[in-house]
């Protein structure tokens, strides 16, 4: 009996913190066109970073996601920047970025569906997400980036090591096809 209570308190467990899975958006980027959360994943993960131009802690947070982005993006990450200014307030999101040097993307969630299918209740909240959808971290308030990095380290250096394999492999392709056949 004893067994069946442990087995049953296991069990319980282990699906009460067992990793949520990231719904599906499909929202308008800054310039009109649809950004959509599935076809971002296929690059690799997504860090997704809730925000808004009169949030000071989203402001203090900007730099150090432009330096996220700049330092992963050609490991595979995308970082967006998901909006929450509302209709009224999104004139002032260009000038914002503009005068901030930010170059990742910026998606436009107006009406706060987006916000509130990912359970975000504060701003700015950063949430990671693994190419299978499954959410590796979430961080509400300011945060120094440290987990986010931590974490980004862990999921992509199998992307690079298996870049590294592709290169080898096309390396070694191109030498054989340089290789006259000998045997003729």
């Amino acid at each position: 009996m004893k067994k069946l209570l442990a087995l049953s308190l296991c069990l319980l467990i282990s699906s009460s913190v067992r990793a949520t899975e990231a719904p599906d958006f499909n929202l308008p980027g800054l310039s009109g066109e649809r950004v959509q959360l599935t076809a971002l994943l296929e690059k690799g993960p997504v860090l997704l970073d809730f925000w808004a131009t009169w949030c000071k802690p989203c402001i203090k947070a900007m730099p150090k996601l432009e330096e996220i982005h700049a330092k992963y993006a050609d490991r595979g990450l995308t970082v967006l920047g998901v909006n929450e200014d509302g209709p009224r307030g999104q004139n002032r999101i260009r000038p914002f970025l503009r005068g901030r040097n930010i170059t990742f993307p910026i998606a436009i969630d107006a009406d706060g569906s987006v916000m509130q299918r990912m359970q975000v209740r504060a701003l700015p909240t950063t949430i990671l997400i693994a190419p299978d959808r499954e959410i590796v971290l979430r961080e509400a308030g300011l945060s120094d980036g440290k987990a986010i990095i931590d974490a980004l380290e862990v999921l992509l250096p199998e992307k690079k090591a298996s870049k590294e394999k592709e290169a080898s492999e096309e390396k070694e392709a191109s030498e054989k096809k340089e290789t006259p056949d000998e045997s003729k």
